[in-house]
Order: structure tokens, then sequence, then C-alpha cells
């Protein structure tokens, strides 16, 4: 057997890491017996063996090789080589991967995107049409009966759930036309939460609205959980619907995510954390599914955002969740994502359009060809690097290469918070206090002032920070007044006119006024402002 090494000379490939152990596996050891063709080493039988990563490269939505990937080239590590293997060395030149250009706007003039000029849906279409639909990606059972983890799998997606329904529908074709017209006229009012009305007595929004094969359709939000398919009609009045999470504070969703990473893994100001540091390959393999469902996106499947957490945690802890509440928030905000990026969600317009009796693929108005979804198998598992081939079959590995162990999740954890930046915090000393421990007594502030709490306060103190520029801007309003003054005394001294009387100086008892005479009306301050800038 021959094994063809391809080395990258340039940089891009994911991991510059993995690239060093290859180069360093396989040319820095002339010694070993896995390199000399004229040595070959006794089998050990009882040694698990790793199998070569497919020909194709890493597979999988978004992996090396597969849709949108590094492809091509297969990166052989040191212990997937076999005694016996023939090993040739070939330098590739291979430039970073650039994000596809928006695809050629095939859908103008399409009479399901035909919408009112002036309208946000004409103006949301316009920017949909041009943009690329993504792939949904659904469970392979087969492959994780493979890999002996479908018992694990139940426990967190139990048979005939709204989870399992969300996964499952995943795997239906996507209709191009219907997505962009879905979403271009989709809009979303959460129940309960208030909604501005046209004008007094109108009647309120519907919850949700679209428009679907030219239709305008509007229903509550448990109409649409029913036919996106996620709910049964039954369940609509239990709490696996009326119980359903909507937000989970953001220390507590950082708190999940040191459970399963480390809280020093997640970057607080940019509110995400690679996947690449969560220890269990299978809450990896779930997170990938979310991203290309109910919190799809594109390339950036690497990264877990707090949308995907409130998603993993609800999963992982069997929490009831609001998956349609989060689906129609998806689908109310597909509008704002890049033209570069990518559209999800046809799986689940598709069940919704089939819900109405209609049937996309005999609909003569769809003119592209449906996009069909894939299954994340073992190519893909593969190509995220998280089995291995052990005498046993294939299983999960963990970081050292061994078999990987269940850890059970803890029942409760702390919240996270993020840290304070102690530049950005001035300390406020604590009242001094009496001999026996009391207080001393404060004078009462000023009516009217801005009160500000008694530990800290973010941005420094308020009259330490104020004080230059206020100071400042007071002494220039003197000079300009002063100036003015001395100019006009000037002018009429020359025209021979009698002096501006100005007004008397005040004494400084008089300098304190009631607090009624501190504030004039408004139109005082303006009219004093207008003469300044006269």
């Amino acid at each position: 057997m021959m094994i063809r090494l391809s080395i990258l000379e340039e940089s891009g490939i994911p991991d510059s890491n993995e690239q060093e152990e290859v180069v360093s596996s396989i040319q820095g050891k002339q010694n070993s017996p896995f390199l000399d063709l004229n040595k070959h080493p006794p089998v050990d039988e009882t040694a698990p063996v790793d199998d070569s990563y497919p020909a194709s490269g890493y597979g999988g939505d978004g992996g090396y090789g597969g849709d949108g990937g590094y492809g091509g080239h297969v990166f052989i590590m040191e212990d997937d080589l076999m005694p016996g293997d023939d090993i040739h060395i070939e330098p590739v030149q291979q430039g970073p991967r650039r994000r596809q250009r928006p695809p050629v706007d095939t859908l103008q003039g399409h009479p399901y995107l035909e919408f009112p000029d002036g309208t946000d849906a004409a103006r949301h279409c316009q920017k949909l049409r041009r943009m690329h639909v993504g792939s949904h990606a659904s469970i392979d059972w087969d492959a994780m009966e493979e890999i002996a983890e479908t018992p694990r799998v139940r426990r967190f997606i139990p048979i005939d759930s709204p989870w399992h329904r969300l996964f499952d529908l995943a795997h239906t074709p996507t209709y191009r036309e219907l997505l962009v017209e879905f979403i271009s006229s989709f809009t979303f009012h959460p129940p309960g939460e208030p909604v501005p009305i046209p004008y007094p007595g109108a009647p309120p929004p519907p919850e949700v609205s679209f428009r679907l094969a030219g239709v305008q359709r509007s229903m509550t939000l448990a109409e649409f959980a029913v036919r996106c398919g996620l709910y049964m009609q039954e369940e609509i009045e239990t709490e696996i619907y009326t119980a359903g999470l909507v937000v989970v504070e953001k220390p507590t969703l950082v708190g999940f995510w040191q459970v399963i990473a480390g809280a020093d893994h997640w970057e607080h100001d940019k509110s995400k954390g690679r996947v690449s540091f969560v220890s269990d390959p299978l809450y990896r393999y779930l997170h990938h599914l979310l991203a290309t469902s109910i919190s799809a996106r594109g390339y950036s499947r690497e990264w877990c955002t707090t949308t995907d957490l409130f998603f993993l945690y609800c999963l992982l802890y069997r929490r009831p969740c609001a998956l349609a509440h989060g689906l129609a928030q998806y689908f109310a905000s597909g509008h704002h994502r890049q033209e570069r990026g990518f559209l999800y969600g046809g799986a689940y317009v598709t069940v919704i359009a089939r819900s109405f009796g209609l049937v996309p693929h005999q609909d003569p108005h769809l003119r592209t060809p449906a996009i069909m979804p894939t299954r994340m198998g073992m190519q893909s598992l593969w190509g995220m690097r998280v089995i291995k081939r052990f005498p046993v079959g294939p299983r999960f590995k963990n970081r050292e290469g061994g078999v990987w162990r269940e850890e059970d999740l803890p029942e409760h954890f702390e919240d996270v918070h993020p840290p304070a930046d102690p530049a950005d915090v001035v300390p406020v000393e604590d009242p001094p206090e009496d001999l026996d421990g009391a207080a001393a007594p404060q004078p009462p502030p000023p009516a009217g002032a801005p009160q500000f709490p008694r530990h800290a306060i973010r941005g420094g103190a308020p009259g330490a920070a104020l004080h230059p520029d206020v100071r400042a801007r007071l002494d220039r309003l003197d000079d300009l007044v002063g100036w003015l003054v001395r100019a006009e005394q000037d002018r009429r001294e020359r025209e021979g006119l009698p002096p501006i009387p100005l007004p008397p100086v005040r004494a400084p008892h008089q300098q304190q006024q009631p607090q009624q005479q501190q504030h004039q009306p408004q139109q005082q301050h303006q009219d004093s402002d207008s003469d300044l800038d006269a």
C-alpha cells in the first residue's frame, strides 16, 4: 500500500500544530521502522489500530475537504501508519481558503419574490436572493450504532421528542425560492411582549406572519410550532411546550461552558469559544447539528456562541426548550446576515409548505433544483477527528488517543461572571466610623443630585472625571462674554452712544439661589443660548 502524504507549504490549514506534528512524525524520525521499507516489525494484534482518513480529505459539512472545506489532501499521523506502507511525501502549493462570492441573482423577477416597492419584504428579498443556501445536516443513526453511542444519544434525544423531530426534519430538501420568500416576509412578535400599534384601538399584529408560495399567512406561535413539525397538537397544552425556556442568564451559560470546556477558553469580549476545547466528542457532534439547524450559520461552526450554548445547555441537561420560539427568532433575523453568508432553515420551510397541502417538487414555479440534506456519518466523524479504530471497532477517542470514557455532567455548577477590568473600577472609600463602630452621619445630598453606589463607580468618579472639562468650558464662555462686552462698548464709544448698562455685581450671599429658582423655564435657556451664539 502506498500512502501519498501532501504537506501544505503555505498557511491556511486550520491547525498549524497538526501540520508540525505531521512533519516531525514523518520527516524527523529517520530511524523509525515505519519509515524504513526494509524493516518490518512484528504486528501487535492487541494494539489499537487507527484507519487512515478517507481519501477525500476531512469530510463533512465545513470540514477539511467537505462542503466549503480544504479538499483533497490526506493528513496521516504517525499512529495512522501500518508496517509495510510506502510513504511518498509530496509538497503541495495551497493558499488560504477564501469565502465564496455571493451567487448570481438568478431569482430576479420570480413570481414568488415580487413584493410591493418600498416595503421591508422587498428590501429583504433583494438581499436574500443573492445569498447562498446551506445544506442541513442530520444525525446518522447508523454511524451512532457503529461507534456504540446510540444509547447515550437517546438519553439526550428521546424518540418522538421535540429534539428528535428537530434533527430528524433537518433531513428534508430545501427549495431556494420558498426559503427566500419565507424569510423575506417573516415577522415575529413573541407572545406577552409589547408591540407597537399604528393607532389607538387597532388590533395587535399576529404573532407569526409570512408569505409562502404567493399566499400571505398569519398564525399564533403555537400553530407555527405544530406546522413546522416540532410539536404535536396534543403537546401544546403540556409543559413540553408551555414550560419551554426562552432565555438563560449568561453567567449560567458560561458556567456550563466551564463544565464542558473550561472557562479559560471562553472569550468574554466576543461572547464565544472554540468548539475544539469541548472535551466530549459527542457534545461537539451535537453542536455541529445545532449550528446547521436552529442556530445555523456558515463557516463559523468552529465557534460556540451564547445562542449555541443555550440550546446545548437545554439539550444536555434535558431542560424544556422553546424550540419553536428559537426557530421563529432565527427566521425573523435571517435578513440581518451578510450577503456572503448562508441561509438555513429551508428544511422546516418545506415542512410548513407541506402542512398547507403544497407539494414543492411538483410546483412549476420552482426553477432551481432542490438542495438535498446530508447526514453526519462516519466520514464526518473522521473529518472531525473525534473517532479512532480500536480492536472493538471505531469509537470516540480522548485527547490522549485512548477510548473516550463518558463523564457525567454535574447536577449543579457555579455561574461564571465576566472578569472586571481593575483599571475601569474606581473604589469609593467607606464612610468613617465612630469609636463605637457606628457610621458617622452623612449630610443629605442636595435635591436633584445624582446618586451613585458606594462600593464602586465604573468609568471614574463623577467629579474628578468631569471637573477639568467643565472648568475649561466655563473659562472659555467667560472669556467670550467679556470680549463681546468690550467690543460692544468700544463700538458705542466710537459712535458717541452711551455705554451699555451692565448688571450689578451680586454679593456673595446673593449667589445662593433657592432650589426652585435653579431651574428656569426651557424657553429662557434657549434665549440665553441664542444671545451667546449671536
